[in-house]
């Protein structure tokens, strides 16, 4: 398809248009239509047999698109009345019967913010979407094409048809939202399917499967089932947020942004809306704060497993060092993501598996059925609500990601972060003496000696925590008095490492 706004561009889109159908249908005739602005793509089901019995099963919202394709499908839609679909399930009817058809099919049509609708095409097969329909109507599409295909009559009549609550799918495809949709291939190196009550899931990948360049990017359907759209919304983000594919780019946090968009929300679609809402993948509205309060909490519960890991496997060589290790008041961490900055407090709570955590003065009663997350997804109750997230390690980052957002948090104790945000103006102010660990580990090697002349930034110390190490540089320029610390020695936070002389 092409969009022509003068006289000028016509010979050109007009070229390009017969070079493609040429090559993708040997047939270069194409169709010249009016063009609507923001219009929705709205389409109907039909199945029709060879006995001249032809049903339409409701209509599909298809506005959500991205070069012209669709990505989210969802029946019914919010912007048909119980009039219109009579009209455009009628019209559908007449079409398939004036030319014979027999078989599954879809008309579709355009949707102008007046109402009016246009004949767009007729796709004379199954669909991608047709998962939707067979939700919201209880039926089996294929089904009754074999048994149409069998000569046997349709065994529902129009009336017989009775849509409960709204379905809604998500495409998952191999393509990267970040740069222009441009498609992704490699090995799926890491594979969980999202379960639940209503959700149904159509893939063809597994772990270890191939991603070439030889197929179409569609990966995955992942389709949702709710009372009403609300719900549907909400039962497909969580499956979103409870599906993990590794090893090529995908889609799946870009559509579970776009369920996540206010207008999403308010049902306000067109075919241009990704376009509208969005810019380079991303949401053009900056993600709400109690998403992200979610998503720190996250990564820090994630982060102070791992540091009690660390500190409890420490504890025999810190015993034999005279060292304590006994955690003395709730611990407290600096989050910070590419724009924000979290304080968090946590404390845990006389029953299992339970915290109250301070996100800045707010309060939230946290529980972690599964602290110790499987294949890096993680669930959280959170004040009597379930929330699914993915989480991967990045060096000394966590990536995050729920409910469309995808954030790298950083976290430090608040030792740690006024190390490492404040530390030459408030060494400048307190004592440049002493060169202190900036968090707990093993000191793995010591690069200075006593009367060693080093400089402001030479890393003095090498630490391990967490399976990574870690250099602490010299905060000032001179000469090193005495070194305290010694390779296979464990520290914790603010331990004295070395001192310096005098100036």
């Amino acid at each position: 398809m092409r969009v022509v706004f003068s006289a000028e561009e016509l010979p050109g889109a007009l070229r390009a248009c017969q070079e493609e159908t040429r090559k993708a249908f040997a047939d270069n005739r194409i169709f010249i239509e009016r063009y609507l602005n923001s219009p929705r793509h709205v389409e109907i089901q039909i199945i029709a047999d060879h006995h001249g019995n032809v049903l339409h099963l409701g209509e599909r919202e298809c506005s959500v698109q991205r070069r012209h394709q669709k990505i989210i499908e969802e029946t019914p839609s919010p912007a048909v009345d119980a009039g219109l679909r009579g009209r455009m399930g009628q019209m559908a009817v007449n079409l398939v019967r004036k030319v014979g058809y027999t078989n599954a099919g879809t008309v579709e049509f355009l949707l102008d913010p007046a109402g009016d609708f246009f004949f767009l095409e007729m796709n004379t097969r199954l669909q991608v979407e047709h998962p939707v329909t067979e939700m919201v109507n209880d039926l089996d599409l294929v089904e009754l094409q074999l048994k149409v295909a069998a000569g046997e009559p349709l065994p529902i009549r129009q009336e017989d048809l009775k849509p409960r609550g709204w379905a809604m799918e998500a495409r998952i495809n191999a393509e990267d939202p970040g740069r222009g949709f441009l498609p992704s291939t490699g090995i799926i190196t890491r594979y969980a399917k999202p379960r639940g009550r209503h959700i149904r899931l159509d893939s063809g990948i597994e772990a270890g499967s191939q991603v070439g360049v030889f197929y179409d990017s569609l990966l995955a359907k992942v389709i949702a089932w709710g009372q009403d759209r609300p719900e549907a919304i909400q039962q497909l983000v969580q499956a979103l947020n409870r599906y993990h594919v590794e090893g090529v780019v995908t889609n799946m946090d870009f559509v579970n942004a776009i369920l996540n968009h206010p207008a999403f929300a308010r049902g306000e679609l067109s075919t241009g809306f990704v376009e509208e809402h969005f810019e380079g993948g991303q949401m053009k509205l900056e993600p709400a704060q109690d998403k992200l309060h979610i998503m720190a909490i996250a990564a820090t519960l994630i982060y102070h497993a791992r540091q009690n890991l660390v500190r409890d496997s420490l504890k025999p060589m810190a015993a034999k060092l005279g060292q304590a290790h006994e955690q003395k008041e709730p611990p407290r961490y600096m989050v910070k993501n590419e724009k924000w900055v979290y304080g968090l407090r946590l404390l845990q709570r006389d029953q299992p598996r339970a915290w109250l955590i301070w996100v800045g003065d707010r309060a939230y009663q946290v529980l972690t059925p599964e602290l110790e997350f499987f294949r890096r997804r993680l669930k959280l109750t959170i004040d009597g609500q379930d929330h699914y997230l993915r989480l991967q390690y990045r060096e000394n980052s966590i990536i995050t990601a729920y409910c469309g957002i995808v954030s790298q948090f950083d976290i430090y104790s608040p030792k740690e972060w006024h190390l490492a945000h404040f530390m030459p103006q408030a060494k400048a102010e307190a004592n440049l003496d002493q060169l202190c660990s900036p968090m707990p580990g093993l000191v793995v090697e010591v690069r200075a000696k006593p009367g060693e002349r080093v400089y402001r930034g030479q890393d003095l110390v090498i630490i391990e925590s967490m399976k990574m190490e870690c250099g602490v540089s010299s905060p000032r320029d001179g000469e090193v008095d005495q070194v305290q610390a010694r390779v296979g020695q464990a520290v914790e936070t603010d331990d004295v490492l070395l001192t310096f002389k005098g100036a």
